[in-house]
């Protein structure tokens, strides 16, 4: 079954570019990773399951849950609800779960929902009068559309709680998909790692530890194997969560280079309490017994950069925003804009030749005030030795 919406799947990827695919964050999953996240599910021992995808794409990771499910013999129904609104992809998607529920060795039935899975239940997420605009099911598997949106966007709008500042489409899926789980039930999303810290995210979290916990979670160490036929550079996790309160005492997390080899996994269980951490709940990412030792170093240590005055920002000018005001060569009235680039072996190397190291600002606030500072490389990569670059 799973190999048959594979096949589908390629062959509208290369009736559809990818530019126009990436303007709606839509990026497909390996048939490696699809049975990997499928694989993550503790089947409950029930006659009826009802499976959640939203946002299915072509229903690659439905096809690969429903493929496990056939194999379990206590299970002897089972129910899909997929979300797709992009018309281009939803006759294919219809045509693979004609396909897989036919060819399903379970009683198996579809709901082909073209909704928006985030403002068609806005009611019911926030407590309204029609709390039957929402859907309930056992199992959520997903791998959400990634792209930023406005706060004013209606979607945003839909989950004030969650929001703060400037959200992302994958995080508000993924709270949506939490409040869809039953008691007890599970989701296994393929998501960014972004979430695990900052500020923008802090709303997500809180509500994801109110309502849920992490079993267990994957790591890719290498970015660009993740999506590789999409040819994506994305630092990307795997997370299972179950919906309950009770906090297990451990979190097992698993590591792989790329979507293309699981067989050959590290694992490392940690405790809850060093994995998720600290008043604002940050996922702290470790795949070894040293890093552990660090992370508890430091969350021994009583201050923090702000008691001390000191604040963590960017840079007031985002380039791509500014094209018009960037320089080649120094010319009168320019300043120089930083990049990673600049900061090497502990100094800054100005200039270095970089198209648009040079800005001539439009407006004040494009220019920092003249005081001290302590530079931080923000990207680095993780070949290098150090990963703090100041």
């Amino acid at each position: 079954m799973l190999e048959y919406v594979v096949r589908q799947t390629a062959a509208y990827m290369e009736s559809m570019p990818k530019q126009i695919r990436k303007k709606s964050g839509q990026f497909f999953t390996s048939i490696e990773t699809a049975r990997f996240m499928a694989g993550l599910f503790a089947i409950p021992a029930q006659p009826e399951i009802t499976i959640l995808d939203p946002g299915a794409g072509t229903g690659i990771l439905t096809a690969a849950l429903l493929e496990r499910i056939s194999a379990i013999p206590s299970v002897e129904r089972v129910h899909l609800i997929c979300y797709e609104t992009d018309e281009k992809i939803i006759p294919v998607l219809e045509d693979n779960l004609r396909y897989v529920t036919a060819h399903c060795l379970k009683k198996a039935d579809y709901e082909l929902r073209t909704l928006n899975y985030i403002t068609s239940q806005e009611n019911a997420f926030n407590g309204g009068l029609f709390p039957e605009s929402g859907v309930t099911c056992d199992l959520c598997i997903g791998n959400p559309p990634y792209m930023k949106i406005g706060k004013d966007a209606p979607e945003a709008k839909a989950m004030p709680a969650i929001c703060y500042g400037a959200p992302n489409l994958y995080f508000l899926f993924a709270a949506m998909s939490l409040f869809n789980v039953c008691d007890s039930g599970e989701m296994v999303y393929i998501i960014p790692r972004s979430w695990t810290s900052g500020m923008y995210f802090k709303r997500f979290r809180q509500y994801l530890f109110s309502h849920g916990v992490i079993e267990q979670i994957h790591l890719f160490t290498s970015r660009d194997k993740v999506f590789d036929t999409e040819q994506v550079l994305q630092e990307t996790m795997i997370v299972k969560i179950r919906k309950q309160r009770q906090v297990p005492s451990d979190i097992l997390v698993t590591s792989s280079e790329s979507n293309c080899d699981f067989r050959h996994l590290q694992q490392i269980s940690l405790p809850y309490s060093a994995v998720v951490s600290g008043p604002d709940q940050y996922v702290f990412l470790m795949t070894n017994h040293r890093e552990v030792d660090a992370i508890c170093l430091l969350n021994t240590f009583p201050y923090t950069l702000p008691d001390f005055g000191m604040k963590m920002k960017t840079g007031l000018t985002v380039d791509f925003r500014e094209r018009e005001s960037l320089r080649n060569t120094e010319v009168d009235g320019a300043v120089p804009l930083f990049f990673a680039q600049h900061i090497q072996n502990g100094h800054i190397c100005f200039p270095i030749g970089k198209e648009g190291e040079y800005l001539v600002p439009s407006r004040k606030s494009l220019v920092q005030p003249n005081t001290n500072y302590l530079f931080i490389r923000r990207f680095t990569a993780k070949e290098e030795k150090r990963r703090l670059q100041c």
